[in-house]
């Protein structure tokens, strides 16, 4: 008799739908459904991707939204602890998250019956990795709480990190566990549902409590990051166990595996905003694919020899009882392959959040929490349209992966075309949005106005940060995802050595330079590499020269408007009507040098076209 995991190893869906087919009477119309269900695969996969963009334009115009109340109802030094405290929590986070997420998803896609023994040991293994999360962010904020001269437990700010630090063991353990199950299934629309209605509720409930005006505001919004997580759970688990249910009823059976395929779908939900490490897990589980470790020799293709590189090695099957522990799940043989698949995952994902975000607690260190309320709402703007770079990720990857398997002598020239439209694309965002920003930072109030220059700063640091995410895929495609490693690791090292040395003299501003200085030197070192890895030489003026003259005659538009215009009046209306004249000028002024510089030249659009053809 099989156990229930055997037969899931033994008889996997697509070979079950496969016997389904062969039962029909032939000549009954198979092309015409096998043609029905390539359509119905390119839907979904373009349902998940629109759906994706669109909700997390959603969830960041609530986020923003918020960030607007919390700065004008709280003004720049509690503003301030806010950001520091959710800086210190995103940074510690990537513990208990260890990449996991990446290989749950991957090994569940393949195998649907590896649901209930994946969580049971990834919940587990994340709980122990929260609690430790939990005492190294307790430490650092007893050290810098009484470095600061706030006493061990004084002061707002400690109980604050305090309170967000209770999430460590809710969201990665267990809602981001849950909602793994369901992206490993395709149903990214059901995931982001939650997501979206947790972005509501977080909102809507902070809006509440600051118009309210109640005591330790800033510990009750960190409560409330916290319940949108509670309720998270109570909306997926019971259709994680409806799903398990359906899954066993199919598998006792064996004659219904084309019903199963049908019964094995989770009912959706509107729209999706998966927070970014959910964004990032689906976009890039093949990233495990080379480092997993224990390949099984003999598992390749004929004459091969054993596991080509880049296939991943098959998770351990089931020889024993797992070991229950209360709540805790140990499987062993499960444990050491999880860890040792997902640990070079988890140091890269390490390296790109405290990159991310290291400058805002050194920010506070050095120079105070109002200084950090200052850089975080001109930084605002920028972040918003981060979430940009993964969808520029997802759409570059299978596009470039479906080249290099056929003309990957083509990979160098793509590469540089994809620059450029980049740099064109991004040349309006990067000068329209710092002049609409103005507007917004006056009706805040507190002189946040006064940070208005740093705007500026971080949204040109957005030119290199879009041509860097053009890069990364490129890296997986040719498998030298070693080299992202490395250069993470320089990266950080990099921007923290210049916030040490900038922070001091400029307080804000020099984190905004920071910011500017490390996307440059960041993109220039992972061009340099790429150049070396595809054997291609840049044309800096194919590259270049188009994007620089559109950029440049912005900016000097830009500045010569505010010396003629002015920068409008001090009240948001008129600030706003000002901004707004502004910025349709410069976007007509865009259209104007575009075409000037033959930036949308169509025959250019032609080649890459071609160039992407396979």
């Amino acid at each position: 008799m099989l156990s229930r995991s055997d037969a899931g190893r033994r008889h996997p869906r697509p070979f079950a739908v496969k016997e389904a087919v062969a039962l029909r009477p032939p000549n009954t119309g198979r092309k015409k459904n096998e043609g029905r269900g390539e359509v119905e695969r390119v839907g979904r996969l373009t349902r998940n991707t629109a759906a994706l963009v669109a909700a997390k334009v959603v969830t960041s115009g609530l986020t923003f939204l918020l960030a607007i109340l919390i700065n004008r109802n709280l003004g720049p030094e509690r503003a301030g602890i806010y950001n520091y405290a959710f800086a210190l929590y995103t940074i510690f986070q990537v513990i208990p998250d260890f990449g996991l997420g990446n290989i749950s998803i991957r090994d569940i896609s393949q195998d649907d019956s590896r649901m209930r023994r994946y969580l049971a040991n990834i919940v587990s293994i994340r709980l122990i990795l929260g609690c430790a999360a939990f005492a190294l962010l307790m430490v650092t904020n007893l050290v810098s709480t009484a470095a600061q001269g706030g006493g061990a437990l004084g002061g707002e700010k400690f109980w604050v990190v305090f309170a967000i630090s209770f999430s460590l063991l809710v969201e990665q353990p267990l809602s981001n566990s849950l909602a793994e199950n369901f992206i490993a299934l395709e149903r990214l629309v059901l995931v982001s549902g939650v997501y979206l209605m947790m972005g509501v509720l977080r909102v809507g409930l902070s809006i509440y409590v600051i118009s309210a005006g109640w005591s330790n505001i800033l510990v009750w919004l960190m409560l409330i990051y916290i319940l949108t997580y509670v309720y998270s759970l109570l909306h997926l688990y019971p259709l994680y166990r409806r799903l398990l249910r359906r899954q066993e009823a199919a598998a006792r059976d064996y004659r219904g595996y084309a019903a199963a395929e049908a019964i094995l779908r989770a009912p959706e939900m509107g729209s999706e905003a998966p927070v970014e490490a959910l964004l990032a897990d689906y976009s890039y589980a093949a990233i495990a694919e080379e480092e997993a470790p224990g390949l099984e020799e003999g598992a390749a293709g004929e004459g091969s020899g054993g596991v080509p590189r880049g296939i991943a090695a098959s998770p351990p099957g089931e020889t024993a009882a797992p070991r229950r522990f209360a709540f805790f799940t140990l499987d062993p043989a499960l444990w050491r392959y999880l860890l040792g698949s997902a640990w070079p995952l988890a140091v890269v994902a390490a390296g790109v959040v405290v990159y991310a975000g290291i400058d805002i607690p050194i920010l506070s260190w050095l120079k105070g929490d109002t200084e950090v309320g200052l850089y975080g709402a001109a930084g605002m703007f920028a972040k918003a349209f981060v979430f940009l770079t993964l969808a520029i990720n997802m759409a570059v990857l299978p596009a470039v992966s479906k080249v290099a398997g056929k003309h990957p002598q083509r990979l160098g020239e793509i590469w540089e075309r994809l620059l450029r439209y980049a740099l064109l694309l991004i040349a309006p965002l990067v000068v329209i949005l710092p002049v609409l920003a103005r507007p917004i930072l006056v009706i805040q109030e507190h002189q946040f106005i006064t940070a208005w220059h740093a705007a500026w700063l971080t949204m040109a640091a957005m030119n290199f940060t879009f041509m860097t995410a053009i890069c990364f895929p490129f890296f997986i495609v040719i498998d030298r995802q070693k080299e992202i490693s490395k250069l993470v690791v320089f990266s950080v090292l990099l921007k923290a050595g210049l916030d040490f040395a900038t922070i001091p003299f400029w307080g804000y501003t020099g984190a905004a330079i920071t910011v500017l200085v490390s996307e440059c030197v960041v993109f220039l070192v992972l061009a340099w590499l790429l150049s070396r890895e595809l054997s291609y030489r840049l044309n800096p003026l194919r590259l270049a020269g188009a994007p620089l003259v559109v950029t440049g005659t912005l900016y000097g538009a830009s500045f010569v408007l505010y010396r003629v215009l002015g920068k409008g009046g001090e009240s948001f209306a008129s600030s706003f009507r000002h901004a707004l004249i502004l910025a349709l000028i410069l976007a007509a002024v865009y259209l104007v040098a575009g075409m000037a510089a033959g930036a949308f030249r169509r025959r250019d659009l032609r080649k890459l076209n071609e160039l992407l053809s396979v």
